[in-house]
């Protein structure tokens, strides 16, 4: 992964953004590649159901990104939206919240929560953000940046690079149930550490195999989408796919192993 990300700069650098949009760029790219370097070590040390939490910021940071760069007719109110509107939309929330907080603590002034007091907004400040910012608008903006919004709005395009993204819905749906501890997401972990020996070492490798291949894809995504924006060079995407490639097909045994374990009495 490593040797691919330096690829990934002729998008950061693009001379077409001004120096706001280029930060943004340069914010999410880096979110993705830190989250996906901290998923392969959980990897390394086994703890799949733990990376599989982190894949799902991969995700999302990867599709926020495609969702910006998605065209140029788009991008800088998308951008707009995303680095100027949504700050101050959180702004409000995290107001509202260190408010209920700071009220629910015997010695609210005291220095150690001065971090918390300093996200209370000035009434005027917090006047003047829900007015521009209503409730409505805020959910708005909340469902279309949100993954399924964004997952629905680029798959539902006319846009062929996109045209089978609802398939990215899975493995996020997965992450989220372990995510949230809501009882699908407690359950089958402990499942898994129940069953056989062979059938344990054939699924926890199959699984790692899935992982590592959604770290890659969400890289092979972001490049996509980053030199079709930026026009670069094809040949250095063409280079990343064969080599992507080249690691999806060395986890095809896995995937089929563990397949035979589990169905093979089923053919």
């Amino acid at each position: 992964m490593r040797d691919l990300l330096p690829m990934m700069a002729p998008v950061g650098t693009y001379e077409g953004w001004e120096w706001e949009e280029r930060d943004t760029i340069g914010k999410l790219l880096s979110a993705s590649a830190r989250s996906t370097e901290s998923a392969l070590l959980l990897m390394a040390y086994g703890q799949l159901w733990d990376a599989e939490v982190l894949i799902r910021s991969v995700f999302e940071s990867t599709l926020k990104f495609t969702y910006l760069v998605q065209s140029h007719d788009t991008f800088k109110d998308r951008h707009r939206e995303f680095a100027d509107e949504q700050p101050e939309i959180i702004a409000l929330q995290d107001d509202r919240k260190a408010r209920q907080l700071l009220g629910a603590i015997k010695n609210p002034k005291a220095d150690s929560w001065r971090p918390i007091r300093d996200m209370v907004l000035p009434d005027e400040k917090r006047e003047e953000l829900a007015s521009r910012y209503p409730k409505t608008y805020r959910r708005q903006m909340d469902m279309k940046w949100g993954y399924g919004g964004m997952l629905n709005s680029l798959s539902n395009s006319a846009d062929t690079l996109f045209a089978n993204f609802t398939g990215l819905s899975y493995g996020y749906s997965v992450a989220s149930h372990i995510h949230h501890a809501d009882f699908v997401g407690i359950s089958v972990p402990l499942d898994r550490d129940r069953r056989s020996p062979e059938r344990r070492d054939a699924i926890h490798l199959a699984h790692l195999a899935r992982l590592i291949s959604d770290c890659f894809a969400c890289f092979q995504i972001r490049l996509f989408s980053g030199y079709r924006f930026v026009d670069g060079d094809a040949s250095t995407v063409e280079y990343a796919i064969s080599r992507i490639n080249n690691l999806f097909t060395e986890f095809e045994s896995a995937q089929e192993d563990w397949i035979d374990m589990e169905y093979g009495d089923r053919k």
